[in-house]
């Protein structure tokens, strides 16, 4: 079959998708059945990463057509099929999951340590006399969960991290590609169990276990490393700290889908919301008959929402290509360096953040229409509170990035001069003397040149608020070039510089006082603040159509408001 050519948009409107929005909601198997139906439209058998664009296109759209196809869909694309192909993994094995013969899923995370994936428990040890890698879970504490495997009737292949043991020693964490289940139950040595149903996102979540599931040599996604016929370890990377972090690193192939995916949703709820609004009649007592995007309070809420929805997707449209990039022939062992690694993972948490804050706003001002799943908004939020922990949780992330701003060498505060306007300059300011006074009192509390552990952890919310302060300034500089060299007409490019001004308000406006305090601001300039995002909110009430059309959601994708 040829590839399909056409418009991506006309797959997800068609009679299949229907049923995803019934009012006994959706079966438990439609996601999967939605991801081989979209296999089959679309006629190709390279994996969907071979074109990025296309790739990221395709998931936006299933973002907004079904969260749960979605994270189906990044689990299988990104997360199974590009690490496979960026730790080398064989041709059959690649084509099988692009085929959609398998169902791709990733298992990292394990009971009893929650979201840290750098002390894996779950072991995979070398058998020198088959040449093959027994798996086993120690300990109920180092099952695998929460995965999406529960279902029956689907074939699973999915990414595995384990500690790989070979001649006695530990050589760090390591990938496999393990066969979890077939069409007719789990495969041998395979323990799955589900766990309760969840209101929220619900998908078929799953315990694994793995009691001496015996792989071959060719599914350890050796990324480069070998073991000879004698029993030596080779590793192109410099031990298993080395080993560990570049398997664990396979996150990237997550962030760069979940922006994506995030984003989408926040404009879509950001278009839902604002065309009801412009059509949905409200009686005042003091105006009478008037729509509700006529009140202040809805366009306080709809046009900050738009502003944070386009935000987030300008920063995930500028994480995609190095999420996602493999060099010919897989990685072996290299990769993206530390410091792009943070710049992608704070992006994650940028988008997260900023698409929660859109959906949030979106259903306050929707009323009991936000809370009902035939709108679709209940499931954005869904999507958006889950990705506040999925893929590396947001506090983690922003704490570890704090780390290596304050302790490492990859990293210089932003300087004065450089900045392109005024709203860049301004958090330029902030993220240099936050900085400044981390990086004081860890080197003042030292010890013989180490940060304690009590020096730290009596900092972490200064820590916290110079990540923070650091993707607030990055986000404000994507969007003053991204917006500002947009192709648009002539007539939205005004509105795209005021939703830019009211981005960069909002994101003034909670820390005030600390502008205040350290003389960035005036107070008569932090007193006209609030004044300021009204004006901008009554410049655009008139444009709510053309500001709708800028969140770009094709309007066929909805069956409502």
């Amino acid at each position: 079959m040829a590839p399909y050519d056409g418009d991506l948009t006309a797959l997800f409107t068609d009679a299949f998708f229907a049923r995803t929005h019934r009012a006994d909601g959706p079966p438990p198997a439609a996601p999967y059945h939605g991801l081989q139906h979209l296999q089959s439209r679309l006629g190709d058998q390279r994996p969907l990463l071979a074109d990025p664009t296309r790739l990221r296109t395709v998931l936006e759209l299933s973002a907004v057509t079904d969260p749960r196809l979605f994270f189906v869909m990044f689990l299988h694309h990104s997360m199974a099929i590009g690490v496979a192909l960026d730790f080398g993994a064989p041709a059959e094995d690649v084509a099988a999951l692009a085929s959609g013969r398998w169902i791709g899923a990733a298992l990292m995370n394990e009971t009893g340590h929650g979201n840290s994936s750098a002390d894996i428990r779950t072991q995979a040890v070398f058998d020198p006399a088959t040449r093959e890698f027994v798996l086993h879970t120690p300990t109920p504490e180092a099952m695998k969960r929460p995965a999406n495997v529960g279902l029956d009737g689907f074939a699973r292949l999915a990414v595995v991290s384990a500690r790989l043991r070979a001649d006695g020693a530990d050589h760090g964490t390591a990938l496999f590609l393990v066969p979890l289940r077939d069409e007719n139950g789990p495969c041998e040595g395979v323990t799955i169990e589900p766990l309760a149903p969840t209101p929220l996102l619900p998908m078929d979540y799953a315990k694994v276990r793995f009691d001496g599931v015996r792989l071959p040599y060719r599914r350890w996604l050796a990324d480069g490393a070998s073991i000879a016929d004698d029993g030596s370890f080779h590793d192109p990377l410099d031990g298993p700290k080395a080993r560990t972090r570049r398997s664990v690193g396979m996150s990237r192939f997550a962030w760069g889908a979940t922006t994506a995916g995030l984003a989408a949703a926040a404009r879509a709820s950001a278009a839902l919301a604002l065309t009801h609004a412009r059509h949905r009649r409200t009686h005042d007592r003091l105006a009478g008959d008037i729509p509700a995007i006529a009140h202040l309070n809805q366009q306080r809420l709809l046009f900050g929402a738009t502003a944070d929805a386009l935000a987030a997707t300008a920063v995930a449209r500028r994480t995609t290509a190095l999420s996602w990039h493999i060099p010919p022939g897989g990685g072996a062992g290299t990769g993206p360096s530390a410091a792009e690694m943070r710049t992608l993972a704070l992006s994650k948490v940028t988008v997260a953040v900023l698409a929660d804050t859109a959906v949030t706003r979106c259903r306050s001002a929707c009323g009991a229409l936000g809370f009902f799943p035939e709108h679709r908004l209940i499931d954005y939020q869904a999507l958006t509170t889950a990705f506040q922990s999925a893929g590396g949780d947001n506090r983690l992330i922003l704490l570890d990035a704090a780390w290596t701003m304050t302790t490492g060498t990859d990293y210089l505060p932003p300087d004065e001069e450089s900045a392109s306007s005024d709203w860049p300059r301004l958090f330029r300011a902030r993220e240099r003397l936050l900085h400044a006074e981390l990086a004081s009192a860890l080197h003042t509390d030292d010890q013989g040149g180490t940060v304690t552990f009590e020096s730290w952890n009596a900092r972490t919310e200064l820590a916290q608020h110079l990540a923070e302060a650091h993707t607030t300034r990055t986000t404000a500089e994507t969007l003053h070039d991204t917006w500002r060299t947009a192709e648009i007409t002539e007539s939205a490019r005004p509105l795209l510089r005021d939703l830019y001004r009211l981005h960069c308000l909002e994101q003034t406006a909670p820390h005030t006082g600390w502008y205040l305090a350290r003389g960035l601001l005036t107070p008569q300039q932090v007193l006209t603040l609030p004044e300021q995002i009204n004006e901008i909110c009554r410049r655009l009430a008139p444009h709510a159509e053309a500001v709708t059309e800028l969140l770009d959601i094709p309007a066929e994708l909805f069956g409502s408001p």
